[in-house]
């Protein structure tokens, strides 16, 4: 009767045993990665993401433009995809078309329920209203990174944030140094310069005699060198409700009206019987702001640039057409036309506005 020989593990068999064990502990490791919202909160995720859903309205664009694509964004705000389809984005990535918009309302409320159904590796939602827009989320264990626009940190932020959730930092921070050295620029000219900052009005929207305008000093009316004349009253909130006989006080010299919103237009506040008396209104002082959102560091150069030539006609002579074909091409890999640009430009919009078409309507 033969016996069963039973050998003990070689010392390199248990060895390579422990490293086998260590190499996957590894793997496990490297499918997560930690990223940090403007919160200042740690918040893990799966390492590279394949689905990503955003609530905000001006953010789809810097993913598109890092990811250089749509094939992660599985939602977004409807209001968000309205203006996108109705822009030049939707007519150069039209499967934005086909992206969900019944994970979130139109104010930001999530969709709980359908989030968990379509289980996004990560949501990105407004920070402020946090009680209404995020804790829902997380008390249902749905992965929650927050984002800001209040300050230009902030927007920066949540660029840096995108790169990392995309594996694409490298791209990302090609963006942030465009950003830098955009504002870096325009801060140059106006410190030789040396002139009073223009006195701007950010309407965002408005009901006969009653507006909606920005009330704090946003980050891109600091970079282009202008001044909010809702935060001189005293606002300090991103929206605030305000009557056409504060506009009159206030007096600005130039009135911009959100491209966000098509339900406004230049001509709206050109024709107003109550604004008529404005400088800005009797100067012809009055623009649609850009289809390009100045609320991201992912193309929001652009739009710095933008306002700083209304600003300072004198002081700035950029070509805008050429300067938003080459940025849409390094934003977006994509060739614009120029029936493309005139509706970045808003031409039709601002027509009548001061010296818009003799300073955008054709390559210089």
């Amino acid at each position: 009767m033969s016996a069963t020989i039973r050998r003990r593990p070689s010392l390199g068999f248990l060895i390579l045993g422990i490293a086998a064990l260590l190499g996957s502990s590894a793997l496990v490791a490297a499918a997560e990665v930690t990223i940090q919202d403007s919160r200042g909160k740690d918040v893990v995720i799966a390492s590279p993401v394949k689905s990503v859903a955003i609530f905000p309205l001006p953010i789809p664009e810097a993913l598109i433009a890092i990811d250089q694509g749509t094939s992660r964004l599985v939602a977004i705000n409807p209001r968000a995809k309205t203006a996108l389809m109705n822009g030049v984005i939707g007519q150069l990535f039209p499967e934005i078309s086909a992206i969900r918009t019944d994970l979130v309302a139109p104010n930001f409320i999530p969709n709980v329920e359908e989030i968990l159904k379509a289980r996004p590796d990560v949501v990105l939602q407004w920070q402020a209203k946090g009680d209404e827009r995020v804790a829902p989320m997380e008390n249902a264990g749905i992965k929650v990174a927050t984002v800001s626009t209040e300050s230009r940190e902030t927007r920066r932020g949540y660029v840096a944030m995108l790169g990392k959730i995309l594996g694409k930092e490298d791209r990302a921070k090609a963006f942030l140094d465009w950003e830098d050295k955009t504002v870096a620029d325009i801060a140059a000219v106006l410190k030789t310069a040396g002139r009073p900052k223009p006195r701007i009005v950010f309407i965002d929207s408005m009901n006969d005699n009653e507006f909606v305008v920005f009330g704090r000093e946003e980050a891109y009316f600091i970079a282009s060198g202008l001044a909010n004349v809702a935060t001189e009253a005293g606002f300090t909130e991103g929206s605030v409700k305000v009557g056409a006989e504060s506009l009159l006080q206030w007096k600005p010299d130039i009135v911009f009206v959100n491209y966000y919103n098509d339900a406004i237009k230049p001509a709206d506040i050109l024709q107003h019987p109550v604004l008529a008396g404005l400088d800005a209104v009797k100067n012809g002082r009055v623009y649609k702001t850009p289809a390009i959102d100045p609320a991201t560091a992912a193309g929001g150069e652009l739009a710095y640039q933008w306002f700083a030539e209304i600003g300072y006609p004198d002081l700035f002579k950029e070509d805008m057409r050429t300067a938003v074909a080459k940025g849409f091409d390094f934003l977006y890999g994509k060739q614009l036309t120029a029936a493309q640009i005139d509706k970045l430009m808003q031409m039709d919009w601002n027509g009548a506005s001061a010296g818009y078409a003799e300073a955008f309507g054709k390559t210089q």
